[in-house]
């Protein structure tokens, strides 16, 4: 969730496999099942009704019964359902928030700026696992404006202008004091791709991913 960025996230997958490991003849990549899942609305809406977390589960579920060894959920917003979707396997299920954090406390970062959907924010999914880093998010202004470039990014819809207007935005958490900035919606990568400032929470899935598939 969402679709494009599932796809970029199974694109950055093959990468890291042909880049780094020389991956040539079918072969030598992973076995990957992807499971879109047409979920109610999690971006525009802070709602967090009991059919988003059944449907993850469902989906979460299906791929456990295909012989998934584990499951990584390429959407920052419904980490919030993350300790219902473990609780209902027997599987490892892998977090972006939770990957994050790794590469956060590695680099000993103090204070990080977060640009994610407004559920994101409400439900402090960062905050969570990040309790010792000082979080700065944009106004609930710059918010519902950023929730309207993930719409078009959703959409299809790669904006020069949206591209500023997020450029925008991160400049202003770095003039906060932010040392890196979390694209905390994984729509937003597909948008800013070379801002060496942003943490990329596809890249970071991916790396996550590969990591465990590596024997």
């Amino acid at each position: 969730m969402g679709p494009e960025a599932t796809a970029e996230l199974y694109l950055r997958i093959i990468r890291i496999f042909q880049t780094r490991y020389g991956a040539r003849d079918d072969a030598d990549f992973p076995r990957i099942f992807i499971c879109s899942v047409p979920l109610p609305d999690v971006v525009g809406s802070v709602d967090t009704g009991d059919e988003v977390r059944d449907c993850l589960i469902t989906a979460a579920m299906q791929l456990e019964s295909v012989g998934c060894d584990f499951i990584a959920v390429p959407c920052n917003t419904v980490s919030y359902f993350l300790q219902d979707i473990r609780s209902s396997l027997s599987i490892p299920v892998l977090s972006v928030p939770e990957e994050v954090a790794k590469i956060v406390k590695r680099d000993n970062f103090e204070k990080v700026g977060l640009l994610a959907t407004a559920m994101t924010i409400k439900k402090d999914l960062y905050g969570s696992v990040l309790k010792e880093v000082e979080i700065i998010v944009p106004t609930k202004e710059k918010t519902d404006i950023l929730t309207k470039v993930i719409l078009n990014l959703m959409s299809g819809n790669k904006l020069e202008e949206d591209r500023r207007v997020i450029n925008g935005m991160i400049k202003n958490l770095q003039e906060k004091g932010a040392e890196r900035i979390i694209l905390g919606c994984t729509e937003l990568p597909l948008l800013i791709r070379t801002n060496r400032v942003v943490i990329d929470t596809i890249e970071v899935l991916a790396e996550a991913i590969v990591k465990r598939a590596i024997p």
